[in-house]
């Protein structure tokens, strides 16, 4: 299954950019560390490598540009967005980040890496018995982006992920964007085209895709996605279903990209008159009840989405009884 988690931290979309480039490095895994619970409060994600690849001069400034952490499996995808700010220190050996208040924390200097993240945890292990192989690939700012790939775990069971001493070598294909603002990752050095996402009357951008459980600026469902709007279109909010036919209809989604300058092809359809259950609600017992923070597959709990013709910004028709996690991940609108 799908799960993602993101803390968007890019900057105002509304203008024309040229994301950098980002050169790819495999590079070892000293240890790679995944813990479950059913509280999932108490979900962990660790990774550490000494390798000598690593190198203080290939990280471009995470505290002006963050950071991101991208772990992925054939069944399951998580990515932690730190952002740019305050938390990052920099001295003449390292980057240092930590976050008391997330329990997040990472680190990267010559020959060390280290990302920590314990908090919006949304990789599980339980429903799929076993994960096989895990891909991690870190990237600071729009730096080298590590790719840690281990196939061999030393534990690999609903509870936990463990593999240690992870040889060097080559991601599988991530099954989703995480990148930690406007980066795009090559391994060649030829030049980008510059982009431009609209500047319409209804809709001023859009979030990076996710799964039904939205998990933006490390909150859960639609207080998190409005947040995320606001800070990166100040004054937009999620966009509606009946605010995306009215975007669509003013020529607001023509060439429209998210705020990781990714080209966006569909959206959830968020629309509060419609029964809960087809709004990704989180059902499960004890659950929060609240629209797009669905907890499991295991339940009734289902999505509506509508694909995006880019090129002409109409949108297709609505697509319902989908599942939260299982129907790939689908674009937030902000709209003002």
């Amino acid at each position: 299954m799908s799960k993602t988690w993101l803390a968007t931290i890019s900057t105002i979309a509304l203008m024309t950019v040229s994301p950098a480039l980002a050169h790819a490095k495999d590079i070892s895994a000293k240890k790679v560390s995944i813990k479950d619970n059913a509280n999932p409060a108490k979900r962990q994600v660790a990774v550490q490598s000494t390798d000598a690849g690593v190198l203080l001069t290939e990280a471009d400034d995470p505290g002006a540009n963050g950071a991101s952490l991208h772990v992925y499996s054939a069944t399951d995808d998580f990515c932690a967005i730190l952002p740019s700010g305050a938390s990052w220190k920099h001295t003449s050996s390292q980057w240092k980040y930590a976050n008391k208040a997330t329990k997040t924390s990472a680190h990267v200097g010559n020959g060390k890496l280290v990302v920590k993240v314990k908090s919006g945890v949304t990789y599980t292990l339980a429903d799929n018995g076993t994960q096989g192989t895990v891909n991690v690939q870190v990237q600071f700012g729009s730096g080298t982006r590590y790719c840690m790939r281990c196939s061999a775990a030393k534990k690999d069971n609903a509870k936990k992920f463990l593999a240690k001493g992870c040889a060097a070598a080559a991601c599988d294909p991530e099954p989703s964007v995480c990148n930690p603002s406007s980066t795009t990752t090559t391994t060649t050095s030829t030049t980008p085209t510059s982009t431009t996402s609209p500047t319409g009357q209804v809709l001023k951008g859009a979030l990076t895709a996710t799964v039904g459980r939205f998990n933006y600026n490390l909150q859960l469902g639609l207080p998190g996605s409005d947040a995320a709007c606001n800070m990166n279109f100040p004054g937009t909010h999620s966009c509606t279903y009946a605010e995306l036919q009215a975007a669509a209809a003013g020529g607001d989604l023509v060439g429209l990209k998210d705020t990781s300058n990714t080209t966006v092809t569909s959206f959830w359809a968020i629309d509060s008159t419609a029964p809960a259950l087809s709004q990704c609600v989180d059902d499960a017992l004890g659950g929060s009840n609240q629209n797009w923070e669905y907890a499991t597959a295991h339940t009734a709990s289902r999505g509506q989405r509508v694909t995006l013709n880019n090129a002409t910004g109409a949108l297709g028709s609505l697509e319902t009884g989908l599942q939260c996690n299982f129907s790939g991940n689908n674009w937030v609108g902000c709209c003002q």
